[in-house]
């Protein structure tokens, strides 16, 4: 699905093909030095894509990043990403559809990956993105903050940060999110040593299954005393 594979270890050799892929895929002479920043997904407002479109008109002008848009929905959101997208043609890319595999190139090259969900169940994007070394910045919903962890002093001390997350569902919080994921992505070491800890998570069904195994094992110790072990 993408043109190089990669691991943590050589994570900035495959990210940058990618992009180079994505740039000639968009039309594109060459990859943007900004930072890259990603929506994938439907265009619905579930998915937060009137944040994303606001988030696009305040932004784009200030040459501080690239971003790009994949998806296809609700008519009126697909003519607003359009527009914006003309109104702005050396910052933003919109491309209405939806390939699998231009989804997880994109995901790929990005720096960043938008996920202002207004509610989500469960979410596989920020999954996809944590391997593909792309830091997600996430409304605090649903599985979306079950699996991402803000990225604070606290956090980068125990070793657990691996995104941006916001709380309201509004404009101002999700440029908010993007602002210091832009200003983290700006310290070298940090956003290294954030996409290194990313791509180390292992969200595969060997842990799930671990851990049920360990609910499991508590519901039977404080099990009446007629409960069946059948283990």
């Amino acid at each position: 699905m993408i043109p190089r594979h990669y691991s943590d270890d050589d994570f900035k050799q495959g990210k940058y093909t990618a992009r180079v892929a994505l740039a000639a895929r968009l039309g594109h002479a060459a990859p943007d030095d900004r930072p890259l920043v990603a929506f994938v997904g439907r265009l619905a407002e579930q998915k937060g894509v009137s944040l994303v479109l606001d988030l696009l008109h305040r932004m784009a002008g200030s040459g501080n990043a690239r971003f790009v848009v994949l998806g296809a929905g609700d008519p009126q959101l697909e003519e607003a990403l359009k527009v914006v997208a003309s109104e702005h043609p050396d910052a933003i890319d919109v491309v209405i559809g939806f390939d699998e595999v231009f989804a997880h190139l994109i995901q790929a090259a990005a720096d960043i990956l938008l996920m202002p969900s207004q509610y989500e169940p469960c979410g596989l994007a920020q999954l996809y993105a944590f391997r593909y070394g792309t830091i997600p910045v996430v409304r605090a919903t649903g599985g979306l903050v079950d699996t991402v962890v803000d990225v604070n002093d606290q956090t980068r001390a125990d070793g657990t940060a691996s995104g941006f997350v916001f709380q309201d569902f509004q404009s101002a919080s999700l440029e908010e999110a993007v602002q210091r994921a832009l200003a983290a992505h700006g310290n070298k070491t940090l956003w290294q040593d954030l996409v290194y800890r990313v791509m180390q998570q292992d969200w595969s069904w060997e842990v799930s299954a671990q851990q049920y195994q360990k609910v499991y094992e508590r519901a039977l110790a404080n099990a009446p005393a007629d409960v069946v072990d059948v283990r």
